[in-house]
């Protein structure tokens, strides 16, 4: 088949894939926000990036919470264009989704001899443009789609011509996913072990400048702004979940993959690799496409190790741990299609044996693909409304507050968005004082007039016998974004008393607080909600 009846035929997966979504989750494209509040966070830097030129969490103040710079520059092209909020959704959604079908045009190239595509290529690749996994990453807000596309630039570019052009790939790497500096070390490796040192060498030696340049740019503003060379989320979520490194593997390999069809078969993902590793080890060279597939299957299963280890998968369930090996699902899906119709031995079947054998498995791909359509978008568009529900909700409960209003969040993305408080991130990804020993003095410089407590995670332990106003926001639907149930509902408790005082508890930390004096007669949420309830210890348990 030429290579233009086959981008066609991707591109129109890509389409039904989004088909699939107005059919299947009709409220989500139009109506819903973004399935995580991280999209939130992404939004507000890109805002502040389009309308200040500053990486800025609160106006003004330059911070280290941005983890994929490249992303935030992309993002702030929607709200350069419009600051209309729906309309920022709505384009933000439709430029990660052309975004996605970008990465799967590369992904056919890598796979393809040039002007000819051959089925199990283009099987690969339309799989990858119709993953409803990769269709709604690629409209959740977050940097998925983006990260896609460099994955998929990334194999593409190693097979090329020049290095300065790998180089340049591995350049924006990090800017995309930090954790993509692993697949520009593991795709020359997987490609060039066997085959070249020269070659091999030549590439880590043009990822180690790219990385090293951007990596180092980056560290340098992080440097300056907050006295770490890291984005404040590397020291707020890096190796914390399970108490070893192998509970995380176990978790990531047995229940994370296995939540995305095609990769979801441990057997076909175990003879895909087992057929990888024949073919970049066999002694006589593979064609360019088929070592392409192979090195992006064995490269995409070390990126996913490097991941578990980094961020441990502790919800496997949830789209939140599930974005971290994203970036790689394109390889994995596009490349076991080519390994299993095109490299698998044929003198181990007769020959119309493993041609029947070989329709069953792609009848097979084809019917988990379909299948997790079904199960993927309703609980897409759920779980946007869950965020709307509660983090939205209190931002927009807060919208009525002024700049010299402080407000101590747990989930600080939307709250910053659509709220004009000053926002603290308690958890530290936007905040980097929280996460050192001088927390306790940072909160004393911002006392609260807010403060947003979750069963849990963060709660306030009154000292004093005033009894502080609450309103609480609480899912409409079935809470699906997480699975820790506790996150369905959450208070903000209106701390407008100056003689209030007393802990705030986050996990097992302890920081003391004194409320701020009240702007004004009434606070703003109180204001909204006038029946807010009062607030208590055995309220919030």
């Amino acid at each position: 088949m030429r290579l233009r009846l086959a981008v066609l035929l991707v591109v129109a997966a890509g389409i039904a894939g989004l088909v699939g979504v107005l059919v299947l989750a009709p409220d989500y494209l139009l109506l819903r926000g973004f399935p995580l509040d991280d999209a939130w966070i992404h939004a507000v830097y890109a805002r502040s990036l389009a309308h200040s030129g500053t990486f800025s969490y609160n106006p003004g103040i330059p911070a280290t919470g941005a983890t994929s710079p490249l992303w935030t520059v992309v993002l702030a092209v929607p709200q350069l264009l419009t600051s209309d909020v729906t309309t920022v959704v709505l384009l933000t959604k439709l430029l990660g989704f052309g975004l996605h079908v970008a990465a799967t045009l590369v992904l056919l190239r890598c796979l393809s001899d040039g002007a000819v595509v051959r089925p199990a290529q283009l099987a690969g690749a339309m799989l990858v443009a119709v993953h409803p996994d990769l269709v709604s990453a690629s409209m959740s807000g977050v940097e998925v789609p983006l990260a896609n596309l460099v994955a998929a630039g990334l194999l593409l570019a190693a097979t090329g011509p020049s290095a300065l052009l790998y180089g340049a790939v591995c350049f924006l790497a990090p800017l995309a996913r930090p954790e993509l500096s692993a697949l520009c070390v593991a795709v020359p490796v997987a490609l060039f072990a066997r085959r070249s040192f020269r070659h091999l060498g030549i590439l880590l030696g043009a990822a180690f400048v790219g990385n090293a340049v951007s990596l180092t740019v980056v560290g340098l503003r992080n440097l300056a702004v907050s006295g770490r060379p890291l984005p404040a989320a590397f020291y707020a979520k890096f190796g914390k979940g399970y108490p070893s490194m192998l509970e995380g593997q176990v978790t990531g390999w047995t229940e994370l993959l296995a939540r995305f069809p095609v990769a979801d078969s441990s057997i076909l993902l175990v003879i895909a690799a087992a057929l990888a590793a024949s073919v970049l080890f066999a002694r006589k060279p593979a064609s360019i496409p088929i070592e392409r597939a192979a090195a992006g299957l064995l490269a995409g299963l070390a990126f996913c190790a490097v991941s578990f280890a980094a961020i441990p998968p502790v919800d496997p369930r949830a789209f939140y741990n599930q974005r971290y090996v994203l970036p790689v699902l394109p390889l994995l899906v596009g490349s076991i299609p080519v390994l299993i119709l095109e490299t698998f031995p044929r003198r181990l079947l007769p020959a119309r044996t493993l041609r029947l054998v070989q329709i069953a498995v792609m009848v097979l791909l084809t019917v988990s693909v379909v299948v997790g359509a079904s199960v993927r978008y309703p609980k897409l568009a759920n779980d946007a409304r869950n965020i709307d529900d509660v983090q939205v909700a209190i931002g927009k409960q807060l919208e009525g507050a002024s700049p010299d209003q402080t407000v101590w969040a747990v989930d600080a993305g939307a709250v910053r968005y659509f709220g004009n408080a000053f926002v603290v991130d308690l958890m530290g990804l936007n905040s980097v004082q929280m996460l050192g020993p001088d927390a306790s003095r940072f909160l004393d410089t911002y006392s609260p007039q807010f403060i947003e407590t979750v069963a849990e995670w963060v709660k306030v332990d009154l000292k004093t016998p005033q009894r502080l106003q609450a309103v609480s926001f609480r899912t409409s639907t079935r809470y699906t974004a997480t699975s820790f149930a506790a996150m369905q509902q959450h208070w903000i408790v209106v701390c407008n008393d100056p003689a209030a005082s007393g802990q705030v508890v986050i996990r097992e930390r302890r920081l003391p607080f004194r409320c701020a004096h009240p702007v004004g007669a009434r606070s703003a949420a109180a204001a909204k909600n006038p029946g807010g309830a009062p607030w208590d210890r055995e309220r919030q348990r």
